[in-house]
């Protein structure tokens, strides 16, 4: 669970003040360092550390240890497809994020209202995850 919720923290920006009140300090800090500019060397998860350089400095996806996270950052990157994610629910986030389909296909229900919540503007208050729910709200004007 933890890696696709990581995996979630990648859809968009957020703001600061939702970035501190995340529990998670390696999501605490990738969210500060896509926000503000903060480091990616603090983050302690090796892959989400690489994710965090891919996306901010573009650094290369190759250094992701997890294929599907790697994909998925590759097809974020430079547009390779989703289709070759293993697990359903990043491979169905991949295409709602890459391709706009719809976040219904998404099993599990926090990913699922997440994806809604980005995507379609709609409520981040049904998301279970207090992390990723803050994470969420963190989008949100």
């Amino acid at each position: 669970m933890r890696l696709i919720i990581a995996v979630f923290l990648m859809l968009s920006g957020y703001a600061y003040a939702g970035c501190a009140n995340i529990d998670d300090s390696d999501q605490r800090n990738y969210c500060n360092a896509k926000q503000s500019g903060g480091s990616c060397a603090i983050i302690n998860n090796a892959d989400l550390r690489n994710t965090c350089y891919a996306e901010t400095d573009g650094r290369s996806c190759a250094l992701i240890s997890d294929s599907d996270q790697r994909n998925y950052c590759y097809a974020k990157q430079d547009g390779r497809s989703c289709a070759i994610i293993n697990n359903a629910d990043l491979r169905n986030t991949c295409y709602a994020e890459t391709d706009g389909r719809s976040c219904a296909l998404i099993s599990d229900s926090d990913q699922r209202n997440y994806c809604y919540a980005t995507q379609d503007d709609r409520s981040c208050s049904i998301i279970s995850n207090s992390d990723l729910r803050k994470q969420c709200e963190a989008t949100k004007p």
